[in-house]
């Protein structure tokens, strides 16, 4: 089964709550821990991922915290996965193009990798679009 880790949904989720506060200051890991419902531990290791790789910038101190460290419009899940899961590959390294299963999951890989594309901004507006089409019943 391909499946994805809680670790990286846990990441993509808190990066997406740094997109949707972007430049209104920064945000500590209790803070997003709490709204995300990700267990605050857990968020810090993954923050430190996120700060090596230069995603995210953090902020010592009393007012410190969290803040993306490029504009939304320039972060993808594609590179937030490549961070956290170290990429997407449903072939080896070395794949047989004369081979027609290895041609399958080398072209399904591709296109899973371009709609995997999609950055921040884009996920921020479909979720808006999908809250406001969102009817509640009594």
């Amino acid at each position: 089964m391909l499946s994805i880790s809680s670790k990286c949904k846990y990441g993509i989720t808190a990066v997406l709550a740094l997109a949707e506060n972007y430049g209104n200051g920064l945000m500590q890991i209790k803070e997003i821990a709490s709204i995300k419902h990700i267990p605050h531990q857990y968020l810090g290791q993954i923050f430190n991922l996120l700060v090596n790789a230069g995603t995210i910038k953090s902020v010592r101190g009393k007012k410190g915290g969290y803040e993306l460290a490029f504009e939304p419009s320039e972060i993808t899940i594609l590179n937030l996965i490549e961070i956290l899961e170290g990429g997407v590959q449903l072939t080896s390294e070395i794949c047989d193009p004369a081979n027609a299963v290895d041609s399958i999951f080398q072209s399904t890989e591709n296109k899973l990798k371009d709609y995997l594309k999609i950055n921040l901004s884009e996920i921020i507006l479909m979720q808006q679009e999908k809250n406001k089409h969102m009817m509640f019943h009594i």
